[in-house]
């Protein structure tokens, strides 16, 4: 049995899972915005998942970056402070190592284990949350990039059609971008992001309608650029917005069809279906791929 997690900017996923991707028990918290908190809910679930399964190895997915120090960056958490969480775990932990992964590539590898991408070779993992982060598979091969840093797509500056300012897609795109650019741009309050799709829905808010609009529009280009840098097959939308996918859908694809070449085809695009377990197998998929390396 395999004990993996996943730190999220909203969300602390820690589960137990068997050698083909089942999981046989999970638990879901807060994500701590104190590390020595972190450390104590992963170090308390590990106990308590001792008792009941043998466990043989660990596997952590962060939303962030793994550099190669082994240091881990956990942006939205904790700005620019890097911790060393392996090591850091691993003096509580009765299991020789602790592999940490970020959660772009656990994401990815997730769904080439049990979700809509087995078999694919050439294939994007566009997770859209907290954060906005891509994995990258070309040619059967994880990119990774020289500081492990490939697919920090977030940083990407783009136009807010809604105001004209220059912004990174991850304040365009990600729940809390949404909810701020609503906040400052109409006259309403609402407490989260699935209000606002809620007046979208309704059709009795214009200010709704416009920040919905403009976030597809943004999403579209995206999409474009990555089609055109990539030249995925596939590209799979994951994370909390990818559930108003059809919401977006129409200007989104309009947008997408209008920026990319000529030559290249247009990718499918699909809806992860593992959604917040994307990572946990993906954490089970590593792990299993060490072990065949052994």
């Amino acid at each position: 049995m395999f004990f993996v997690c996943d730190i999220g900017g909203t969300n602390l996923r820690v589960a137990v899972t068997s050698e083909d991707g089942i999981i046989m028990k999970k638990n879901k918290f807060s994500t701590p915005r104190d590390y020595e908190q972190i450390l104590s809910v992963l170090k308390n679930e590990f106990r308590e998942a001792s008792r009941e399964f043998s466990i043989s190895s660990s596997c952590i997915s962060v939303a962030g970056a793994v550099f190669k120090d082994d240091t881990v960056w956990l942006p939205n958490l904790f700005g620019l402070k890097r911790f060393n969480l392996a090591e850091d775990l691993e003096k509580s932990f009765a299991i020789p190592e602790i592999h940490v992964i970020d959660d772009r590539v656990a994401g990815l590898l997730g769904e080439l284990h049990r979700g809509c991408a087995v078999h694919e070779m050439d294939l994007l993992y566009l997770v859209i949350g907290t954060g906005v982060g891509l994995g990258i598979m070309s040619n059967g091969s994880l990119i990774s990039g020289s500081q492990r840093l490939a697919g920090s797509v977030g940083w990407i500056r783009v136009t807010d059609p809604l105001t004209g300012n220059i912004e990174t897609v991850e304040d365009v795109l990600s729940g809390p971008g949404i909810l701020r650019r609503f906040r400052r741009a109409c006259n309403h309050e609402v407490r989260s992001t699935q209000e606002i799709f809620h007046l979208h829905i309704q059709g009795t808010n214009d200010c709704a309608k416009r920040i919905v609009q403009t976030t597809a529009q943004v999403l579209g280009y995206l999409l474009s650029i990555l089609t055109n840098v990539f030249n995925p097959e596939l590209i799979i939308l994951a994370g909390s917005l990818s559930a108003q996918w059809a919401v977006f859908k129409d200007v989104a694809l309009e947008v997408l069809r209008q920026n990319i070449s000529p030559s290249i085809q247009q990718p499918r695009l699909e809806i992860s279906i593992l959604g917040e377990d994307a990572q946990l197998i993906g954490c089970t998929k590593y792990l299993l791929t060490l072990q065949r390396k052994e």
